[in-house]
């Protein structure tokens, strides 16, 4: 059987081996930046801890250097656990924000978005102002975009059912481009229901 793809397929297939090329070259210029990434002086003292007082300045420098470069990959470093405290002490989480908007009412939400504008000026040069709001659908629509945002952190994902009969969905899942880690684990930990030809047809 042929695997040279026409069509569509090779126009997808272009498609994804150009994304998956452009990930491995981001990925490659964030491990040369990791390697710029200056230690600090916790790092430093991390290191000295665990190899002594007698330990040379460079070979702490060059142990610490060796685990920063080791940090696995979409670990959390320092610096971003700081920058998240300091963020919630200046306000509160943005999930609440998100919670606090999808259970108000779309009515709340339409007299809250009440302004005053200033629409023309009449003849005499006083200001003609209306007063503008948000719709009732787009009060229902932001709720309802908050509500998505916010469903995956509190239901939990249903088992997928994949078509494999279709001609080239394999090829359409790759790691880090179309779907995550995490989704590529799932997708292939699913099981796989054949699907009737006669219901697909």
């Amino acid at each position: 059987m042929s695997t040279d793809l026409t069509g569509d397929a090779a126009i997808g297939r272009a498609i994804m081996t150009d994304a998956q090329a452009q990930l491995d070259a981001e990925r490659a210029q964030a491990e040369q930046l990791d390697l710029l990434d200056p230690i600090t002086p916790e790092d430093v003292w991390a290191v000295r801890e665990d190899l002594g007082a007698d330990a040379s300045p460079t070979d702490v420098t060059r142990e610490a250097r060796a685990r920063k470069r080791g940090r696995p990959a979409g670990a959390r470093n320092r610096r971003t656990d700081d920058l998240e405290r300091w963020l919630l002490s200046h306000g509160q989480h943005p999930a609440v924000t998100l919670m606090q908007i999808q259970s108000t009412a779309p009515e709340v939400l339409m007299e809250a978005s009440k302004r005053r504008k200033v629409h023309s000026f009449r003849k005499d040069g006083t200001p003609n102002v209306v007063v503008e709001h948000m719709t009732y659908e787009a009060a229902q629509s932001l709720r309802a975009r908050c509500a998505d945002i916010l469903m995956p952190y509190l239901v939990g994902k249903k088992p997928i059912t994949v078509d494999m009969n279709f001609s080239g969905v394999a090829d359409m899942f790759i790691e880090g481009v179309t779907h995550s880690a995490d989704e590529m684990t799932e997708i292939m930990d699913a099981e796989y229901l054949p699907v009737d030809d006669e219901v697909a047809g």
